[in-house]
């Protein structure tokens, strides 16, 4: 496989998602408040319903 083939950066992504996933969470095991709060929900979600 060459360098930077399409399977390549797929590979990379999934690292890289996996990477933030367990920063999120070992974070927020010590949190006292939630990541999001409910009113973060409709401005997260109102490009959706434009």
């Amino acid at each position: 496989m060459g360098q930077g083939t399409i399977e390549e950066r797929i590979l990379a992504l999934q690292e890289r998602k996996a990477a933030l996933t367990e920063s999120m969470y070992s974070n927020s095991v010590g949190r006292k408040q939630p990541l999001l709060s409910e009113s973060d929900l409709p401005e997260l979600l109102k490009e959706l319903f434009k």
